[in-house]
C-alpha cells in the first residue's frame, strides 16, 4: 500500500471497511487532503504497539471524520494515541462552526465506546 499512496495524494475520502487491515502505514500522512476515513470492521486492536493509526494520520492530513465501528478499540485507547489531540482540535473547529456557543464533539462519532 505505501507505494500506491504516492499516486493518491489528492484523495479526500477513503473507505477501507470490511477488510483485514490491522494497522495503517506511516505513509498515510502523505494524503494531505484526506478528510474522511472509514475503517469499519477491520479487526484493529487499540492495544497493538505501535499504535495501529500512526501519528502522521492525525498530524499531517486534514482528517475530520473517522469511522472505527466494529474494531477492538476503546475511546480511552484512541485518546492515548500520539497525535490524536491534533485530530480532535481540527474536528472541533470544523464541526462547531455556525453552532451557537460551539458544540462539544463527542468521540462516539468514531464509533468507539
Amino acid at each position: 500500500m505505501p507505494s500506491a499512496i504516492r499516486v493518491l495524494v489528492g484523495l479526500v475520502e477513503l473507505n477501507l471497511d470490511n477488510n483485514t487491515i490491522p494497522s495503517l502505514p506511516t505513509e498515510i500522512g502523505e494524503l494531505k487532503k484526506l478528510k474522511v476515513l472509514s475503517l469499519r470492521s477491520n479487526g484493529m486492536d487499540g492495544a497493538t504497539k505501535p499504535q495501529p493509526l500512526p501519528p502522521s494520520l492525525f498530524a499531517d492530513t486534514q482528517l475530520i471524520d473517522l469511522n472505527l465501528h466494529e474494531n477492538n478499540m476503546r475511546n480511552t485507547q484512541l485518546m492515548d494515541f500520539t497525535g490524536f489531540d491534533a485530530f480532535l482540535e481540527r474536528r472541533k473547529k470544523v464541526k462547531s462552526v455556525g453552532i451557537t456557543g460551539g458544540a462539544l464533539i463527542d468521540l462516539d462519532t468514531c464509533g468507539l465506546r
